[in-house]
């Protein structure tokens, strides 16, 4: 695996500012980087156009390529409130637009989220469902406008459902729009008991991006490679194996468990 095509996520941690994770992936000789557009991240509404010009020239002169994660906190795409829906999608719309004006080249979106008392009513996964149809429909095309990739990701584990928890799903959200590409996120699919192999070949050609990291199979931990049990080793493999092109980022919070998780790699 080519260091060029990994980088790293800019997480919320103490001390790390965006231009702190910049200088970290220059320094382990990583690829580039991922924005996290949540608050007192790369949040949208903190950067000025003259800022965002400042920090696109600053990765091109480090060599560095830049993809984008939407806001996670509190977003909810498929929010049976019409106004949490609603302020979420221009919560996207903004990270899209930011990601234009770095010069991201994919902008990752999570599916919608049904919370577990919502489940058994009647009709309900399929109004989420067409919730987060609409607001897809609305990133595409605001993407296209602004000449950015859009990925979607499967979730992780959890309480209720989040709507991409297996290929089939993933490939179902796939089958709605051509444009539209997949992130797979091997850790998300660890807590679910999900082989890698089997749903790298499922997404075939739409798989466009990649999220690593570790965990012990029971939740989303976001722990440094060869700390949990993920089989990654398999995971990247089964890239290899199909010829994946795209980007693979350390989705790690700790400025330590990055290092640690390159030295890991470097060494496999």
């Amino acid at each position: 695996m080519d260091l060029k095509d990994v980088g790293l996520s800019t997480f919320l941690w103490p001390g790390m500012s965006v231009g702190g994770w910049v200088e970290l992936a220059g320094e382990l000789g990583l690829g580039g980087v991922e924005l996290r557009t949540d608050p007192r991240a790369a949040f949208p509404p903190d950067l000025a156009l003259a800022e965002r010009r400042e920090l696109r020239d600053r990765l091109a002169k480090a060599g560095l390529w830049c993809t984008v994660h939407v806001p996670i906190y509190g977003v909810n795409l498929a929010s049976p409130f019409p106004s949490l829906a609603a302020a979420s999608l221009g919560e996207v719309v903004e990270a899209v637009d930011l990601a234009a004006d770095v010069g991201a080249e994919l902008v990752v979106v999570h599916p919608g989220h049904v919370d577990p008392d919502f489940l058994p009513l009647d009709g309900e996964r399929e109004r989420a469902t067409q919730r987060f149809r609409f607001a897809l429909e609305v990133i595409l095309a605001w993407a296209r406008r602004r000449e950015v990739k859009v990925a979607v990701e499967n979730k992780q584990r959890s309480p209720g459902w989040d709507m991409v928890h297996s290929a089939a799903e993933h490939r179902s959200v796939l089958d709605w729009f051509r444009t539209l590409g997949a992130c797979l996120d091997f850790g998300h699919l660890h807590t679910l008991g999900g082989e890698p192999a089997s749903y790298v070949a499922a997404l075939g050609e739409r798989l466009v991006h990649v999220h690593l990291h570790d965990n012990h199979g029971e939740r989303d931990e976001h722990l440094p490679l060869g700390t949990g049990t993920v089989p990654w080793r398999v995971a990247l493999a089964a890239l290899a194996g199909r010829g994946y092109g795209g980007r693979i980022v350390l989705e790690i919070p700790d400025p330590a468990g990055v290092r640690k998780s390159v030295a890991v790699v470097r060494r496999r």
